[in-house]
């Protein structure tokens, strides 16, 4: 007979990703957005499809790094609490700041679409340099 409470050891989760193929993903995910949109936005307007791709990169850049330091900086604090369109204990979180030191992991999705983002650049100048 079974005893009804019996201890199970925790399973392990199967399904996790490794860091590099984390980035490969959002990486392929990426330039599956960014490319046919900049190749559409190339043809229509009869501009090089890199420049066109390092500007969409960039834009694509500055609202990721927002999102991060949104994460980071104003939702950070566990004992803020977002009541309606008030933001809980602002004088703790102002005085806290200061003393807050950003973590910067790489296991964190908005760092690896930062880092995605910058080789898509890196990647379209490169291709830019050798179609001239």
């Amino acid at each position: 007979m079974k005893k009804g409470k019996s201890y199970k050891a925790p399973s392990k989760n199967k399904n996790v990703k490794s860091l590099p193929k984390s980035i490969a993903s959002k990486l392929g995910m990426l330039l599956l957005v960014i490319v046919p949109i900049a190749m559409l936005i190339a043809y229509s307007m009869s501009e090089s499809f890199f420049s066109v791709t390092i500007i969409l990169s960039i834009f694509v850049l500055i609202i990721s790094i927002a999102a991060y330091l949104k994460g980071e900086i104003i939702y950070y604090h566990p004992k803020v609490v977002n009541h309606g369109n008030v933001l809980g204990n602002k004088k703790n979180v102002v005085h806290e700041i200061v003393s807050k030191k950003f973590s910067f992991s790489l296991n964190k999705g908005t760092v690896q679409v930062v880092l995605s983002m910058l080789i898509i650049i890196a990647c379209a100048y490169l291709g830019q340099v050798i179609y001239k």
